[in-house]
């Protein structure tokens, strides 16, 4: 099977990381995987390493904030959207792609490219829109119409479309490698990132991902370490990541809340590191602390696959992936008082910590292990391309079993 798969940026954050993580698998299955991103960058490294071919497309349009913030913005989005779809169409008819899978809802020119060339379309949903309500009434059945079938990466991502659309609608949780993922493999790295950062033996927890103020909740795990320096006072709280092109003004509001709050060293800010395994391996708490609703969130079960006690925000995608009191503690999101009493608990409480680890570990390998994630996508796009085969138009009634096993909720849960 040859797929285009078109994603939305080159960095290996979020949406990015969980492509590369299902490209491996499917150039080892005997599959033909391109993949279309419009500037180098680290993907493109990654993917390459995994044997895919990846092609640039500076021109791709991108339906995000920026490209929506003035009217020359919105100009240039609909003036690159035509061409975008006759490039991929082209690059589909090139190359004879089977199935076209697009990595994001920021990007539609990929749909109407594999509508034009007649393939199946496979739209991966990973973003909430429910802020633009307007929009969004219009742009849920723009994506049903154009697609074969549509992946959404938690219950709640499929739950912001309206009932009559769901039935098209797979839930697929991302999922990370078993074997890649274990503490043990990274204790020697752990002891070196603690040391590289000078963290010390006391108390550590950390948030990994994108710094965003307002959205991503470093701020709420900093006025937690505030509320807890008496109580631990050789605590140490790890931010990492860095903030997106155009959001670098976000890491200094950060280390102005630091100043503001006394905290001097107590909270570190480490940047990017490549491999984050070792972060949480040394990590006694991993927190995941987003003020509004994140469509899943893989900081969760990168926790439990590392055995690290995990504190999630309640809510979405997030809620999806804790079992709260068991996995890991649930706290109301923005809250950091819940947020401080939820570190305390497990700061003072090794044997909780211990307990959490192992059921944590348990249920990732449950429920988020990369086999039964790459099977569940495996199966869509055969799906997908068998559909084709029959001659059957995307925009025909789907065969009641079909309707029926999307109707039943978590694919990725079964």
């Amino acid at each position: 099977m040859k797929i285009l798969s078109v994603n939305h940026t080159a960095d290996l954050y979020g949406a990015s990381r969980c492509l590369e993580r299902v490209a491996g698998p499917l150039v080892a299955g005997g599959h033909e995987l391109i993949v279309v991103i419009p500037k180098s960058g680290p993907l493109q490294r990654a993917l390459e390493r995994d044997g895919v071919r990846v092609l640039l497309h500076p021109f791709l349009p991108v339906i995000d904030r920026s490209a929506l913030r003035t009217p020359w913005a919105k100009l240039k989005l609909l003036v690159t959207f035509p061409p975008s779809v006759l490039w991929l169409a082209w690059i589909i008819l090139r190359h004879g792609i089977d199935v076209v899978h697009t990595n994001s809802a920021v990007v539609c020119s990929p749909a109407f490219a594999a509508k034009l060339t007649r393939r199946p379309h496979v739209w991966h949903i990973r973003e909430f829109f429910l802020e633009f309500p307007s929009m969004w009434r219009h742009y849920e059945r723009l994506i049903h119409r154009m697609s074969t079938v549509v992946i959404a990466i938690s219950v709640a991502v499929k739950n912001q479309f309206s009932a009559p659309l769901r039935p098209k609608i797979e839930v697929v949780y991302d999922g990370l490698p078993r074997d890649e993922f274990s503490a043990g493999a990274v204790d020697h790295a752990a002891q070196a990132f603690r040391s590289r950062f000078q963290l010390g033996g006391g108390p550590l927890a950390g948030v990994v991902g994108r710094l965003k103020w307002g959205r991503k909740g470093q701020e709420v795990l900093i006025r937690a370490a505030a509320l807890l320096g008496d109580q631990y006072p050789s605590a140490k709280y790890v931010v990492v990541g860095t903030a997106a092109p155009g959001n670098e003004e976000h890491l200094d509001r950060f280390r102005a809340l630091v100043d503001e709050l006394k905290l001097g060293d107590t909270v570190v800010f480490t940047g990017d590191i490549d491999d984050v395994r070792p972060v949480y391996a040394a990590l006694h708490v991993s927190v995941a602390p987003p003020v509004d609703p994140e469509p899943f969130g893989c900081i969760v079960i990168e926790s439990m696959a590392m055995g690290t006690p995990v504190i999630g925000s309640n809510a979405a995608g997030i809620a999806e992936q804790i079992v709260d009191g068991e996995t890991g503690i649930l706290f109301t999101p923005g809250n950091e008082h819940e947020l401080a009493q939820a570190l305390d608990r497990l700061f003072r409480n090794r044997a909780l910590r211990e307990d959490m680890s192992a059921k944590g570990v348990r249920l990732f390998r449950e429920k988020f292990d990369m086999d039964r994630c790459y099977q569940e996508y495996l199966r869509v796009f055969e799906r997908a391309a068998a559909r084709r085969n029959l001659g059957i138009s995307s925009e025909n009634k789907q065969p009641e079993s079909d309707l029926a096993h999307a109707e039943s909720g978590e694919v990725g849960a079964r």
